[in-house]
């Protein structure tokens, strides 16, 4: 379960889209509209959600947490409605869910796609009532919260395919907000990455931890399949081989250090047909994009109907 009150606070960025990302947010932050964020994980989606929460008019309430893929579904309904004793094996007292926990303050549901049906219909209440039911109870409560959503997978492919609730995407997607995955804004990987290690010298009781030159192209150089929370890792590590001391490449992780990991390499030109070249240019930027085929159409510069179209003329 990951259920916590007090999310990272917002890194330094200064990445144009992401500034843009902030400014968005801020402005979200004045009205208690539901917003999905949208992007791959690892992203920064949580410090965008807190982002919002602090510069609300809740922000001297608390911001709950909870990752929806982490529990099944039965005890996930029982931790965002609670339950009336007795209602179930094992519920022996009354519980408070996650909902009225977060009175007057604001609730972060993380890979909100994952979710099934019988509690996509019980959140639909809540955003549509503002009000929730909990097990075994009959009467409705009323809650006072905000709702941010997140997901890293494509929610229209989800209702296409009956696993998502269009009416919920819509109440859950007033303002859709798309967080962009770290290489894409090359910028801040090295801001990042000396914050991390402010942090983790606080964190370790370790000499200020600064970031040789030495390592700044291998750091740009990667892909960051992980994102964010993969850099977080790998200058963690780094701290811990550099015995306090600057951090150099060879303290880098091996992922980091090899050239094959590279973004950008040089291989042999070997003609090929046009159609081809489209069907793996667009199968490796789904590939990039975690099959996030909203953030693969917007890369491509084609509508998403025009993208479906392509993938199943490559089939």
């Amino acid at each position: 379960m990951d259920l916590r009150k007090s999310p990272p606070e917002m890194a330094p960025v200064k990445s144009k889209s992401f500034l843009d990302i902030l400014a968005m947010a801020r402005m979200v932050a004045e009205f208690d509209s539901s917003v999905l964020l949208v992007g791959d994980t690892g992203a920064g989606k949580e410090m965008v959600a807190r982002y919002i929460h602090d510069h609300s008019r809740r922000r001297d309430k608390p911001m709950l947490t909870i990752n929806c893929a982490a529990l099944p579904s039965t005890l996930l309904e029982s931790e965002l409605f609670g339950h009336k004793a007795g209602s179930f094996t094992g519920a022996f007292n009354n519980r408070v869910g996650l909902f009225e926990q977060a009175a007057r303050g604001s609730v972060f549901l993380d890979e909100i796609g994952e979710i099934d049906g019988a509690i996509q219909v019980k959140l639909l209440r809540v955003l549509q009532e503002r009000e929730i039911l909990r097990i075994g109870e009959n009467i409705p409560r009323r809650v006072d919260i905000r709702v941010i959503a997140a997901t890293n997978v494509d929610l229209t492919t989800a209702i296409a395919e009956n696993r998502f609730r269009k009416d919920l995407f819509f109440r859950l997607c007033v303002v859709e907000i798309r967080v962009p995955s770290l290489v894409e804004r090359p910028e801040d990987i090295l801001v990042l990455a000396q914050h991390f290690l402010s942090e983790l010298s606080v964190r370790m009781q370790l000499p200020d931890l600064q970031l040789h030159e030495e390592c700044h192209a291998r750091l740009l150089n990667y892909s960051w399949p992980g994102n964010v929370r993969e850099l977080y890792n790998v200058m963690e590590r780094a701290a811990i081989f550099s015995q306090g001391k600057t951090i150099r490449a060879e303290h880098l992780s091996p992922e980091v250090r090899k050239p094959e990991s590279r973004r950008y390499l040089s291989t042999p030109y070997i003609p090929r047909k046009l159609k081809d070249i489209e069907a793996e240019h667009i199968r490796r930027t789904l590939e990039y994009t975690g099959g996030n085929r909203p953030q693969a159409a917007k890369i491509l510069g084609v509508s998403q109907s025009t993208l479906w179209r392509k993938l199943q003329e490559s089939l």
